[in-house]
């Protein structure tokens, strides 16, 4: 069996190199494919989301059910921890004291 010989002063690439350049690869791919801000999704339903302002939870909730573009509703109230992360498909309502304040994309 033949030996294969290495140059000592060869770089070597590690494991966990390579493992976290593919991470970052992968997720510039589906940046890339999720479309950017405005294009589908929940944003084809801005225009609506005034008329939801006052509505109680549940008939929000019903309201934006309705909206094929949007796969996600996140509901949260005033001063909740959130991800910042942007999503096309979600829809955030904002609630203060039990109706929509706001109604907001990613």
């Amino acid at each position: 069996m033949a030996r294969v010989a290495r140059r000592r002063d060869a770089p070597r690439l590690r494991p966990g190199v390579l493992a976290a350049a593919m991470c970052l690869l992968a997720g510039a791919a589906s940046a890339q494919t999720e479309g950017a801000p405005g294009s589908g999704g929940c944003a084809a339903y801005e225009s609506e989301f005034p008329a939801l302002a006052g509505l109680t939870e549940a008939a929000a909730v019903a309201a934006i059910e309705r909206m094929p573009g949007i796969r996600t509703l996140r509901v949260a109230g005033p001063g909740a921890p959130m991800t910042r992360d942007y999503r096309p498909e979600r829809a955030t309502l904002l609630l203060r004291d039990g109706r929509v304040d706001r109604v907001l994309c990613g």
